[in-house]
């Protein structure tokens, strides 16, 4: 019979300051965090710790069932011991709401960001707040209950939506996708209560929920200044200083959308201004410019209609096609008026494109880049790298709010206390 392992008992810790221990056990948590079994050497090589301080917060975490022993692991080369392998043991679950515009889904995921389960319903935010949260709590019951779950196994809850959003209080301050609700919203409040009982409930504009998922993708976004530009049914970034996400006072930081960029341009913004990026650049904007001057019976736009795509439109214009390449001409300037007032004021390391601009392709670039060269401050090169990035949005924003959810998690204080 194979003996199985045991979490070793080596007595009481010895005596640390205090603020040096829940340190380190944060340090040693930390290695958990998006769901790796590690050893205590693994952890004592990552973070510098000694061994005997590693196993000591291991313990402590495992008596508190947020680690668990998954056995022994294979020897290394030279032979010896079979070290003891160690995971997060945690089983509560995560739950990002995308309360959007036209659409909602549900994205269930681990605390470590294993995806559970996604499920999408229609949604019509012009509707009441008490209507639009009553269709949700049921949409989330059947939800959870679809796939054997329910709302006491959540950790927490963050819902994204359209609008200006106080991350801290929870307000959402106002959305011109639901004007109706007027201003001020206590979202979060609402959120609460139909989720009764869940200890983590946060709120976060769509932009910044996707905004964050590169946090998740890639280490190098958090150090420096990165900018990520959702476009889809409204245009936002997220502005990220060293993994940090900056909002303001107002919640207004990133609400480039509304940035005016003409302005006798004719069309009323729903923020009540005209010349916004967001109504410049949109698909309706695009539609009506073909519908001003069609393009030839031998485009790939001709006789398009409504049923014009970004990704379509970018497509045309790579292959070579005229009208294609005047529309996203127009799209290109009208960004780089907005990255060149984005730069001057927030001077970004990297710029990514999230959503529809995120399937821009090489002639867009080139445009884009053309225009920026006019401004003699830049240096010679790129003043930033610029990406593209084509994921579903709903996708990103999954990722984001779990994101969101797990940095709460591991950042609790109360979890390193004795």
């Amino acid at each position: 019979m194979t003996k199985e392992p045991m979490i070793r008992q080596d007595g009481p810790s010895a005596a640390l300051p205090v603020d040096l221990k829940h340190e380190n056990r944060k340090k040693v948590l930390s290695a958990f965090r998006y769901g790796q079994e590690c050893t205590v050497a693994d952890i004592s090589n990552q973070t510098g710790i000694s061994r005997l301080t590693v196993m000591r917060a291991i313990q402590f975490f495992a008596s508190r069932k947020i680690l668990r022993s998954m056995g022994l692991g294979e020897s290394s080369n030279m032979g010896g011991k079979k070290p003891e392998r160690f995971a997060f043991a945690d089983k509560r679950l995560t739950l990002c709401i995308a309360l959007w515009p036209q659409s909602t889904r549900l994205s269930l995921r681990s605390i470590t960001g294993t995806p559970v389960a996604e499920g999408d319903f229609a949604s019509d935010l012009r509707r009441t707040l008490d209507e639009v949260f009553a269709d949700l709590e049921a949409h989330i019951d059947a939800f959870l209950a679809d796939h054997k779950t329910s709302k006491n196994k959540l950790y927490g809850v963050m819902l994204s939506t359209a609008g200006t959003v106080d991350t801290d209080s929870g307000i959402l301050r106002f959305s011109v996708h639901s004007p109706e609700w007027g201003d001020q919203i206590p979202v979060r409040d609402y959120l609460q209560r139909i989720m009764g009982e869940t200890p983590v409930v946060l709120v976060e504009n769509a932009g910044k929920t996707a905004g964050r998922a590169v946090l998740h993708q890639d280490e190098q976004y958090k150090q420096g200044r990165v900018l990520t530009i959702f476009s889809a049914w409204g245009l936002s970034a997220c502005m990220i200083e060293d993994g940090r996400i900056l909002s303001g006072p107002l919640s207004l930081v990133g609400e480039i959308g509304h940035m005016s960029i003409d302005c006798h341009d004719v069309e009323l913004c729903g923020c009540g201004r005209h010349g916004c990026l967001e109504r410049l650049v949109s698909r309706e904007r695009l539609i009506r410019m073909l519908e001003e001057k069609p393009a030839p019976a031998d485009s790939p736009l001709a006789g398009i209609g409504r049923e014009l795509s970004f990704q379509l439109l970018f497509e045309a214009a790579q292959n070579g096609d005229a009208r294609a390449r005047e529309l996203t001409d127009h799209l290109a300037r009208c960004y780089s008026d907005a990255l060149h007032n984005v730069a001057v004021v927030y001077n970004p390391d990297q710029i990514i494109f999230q959503g529809s601009a995120g399937h821009a392709c090489a002639y867009f670039d080139e445009r884009l880049k053309t225009y920026m060269k006019d401004f003699r401050y830049y240096p010679s090169g790129e003043a930033f790298r610029v990406r593209y990035d084509a994921t579903d949005l709903l996708a990103l924003n999954a990722i984001g709010g779990w994101y969101m959810l797990n940095e709460h998690y591991f950042q609790d204080p109360l979890l390193y206390q004795d």
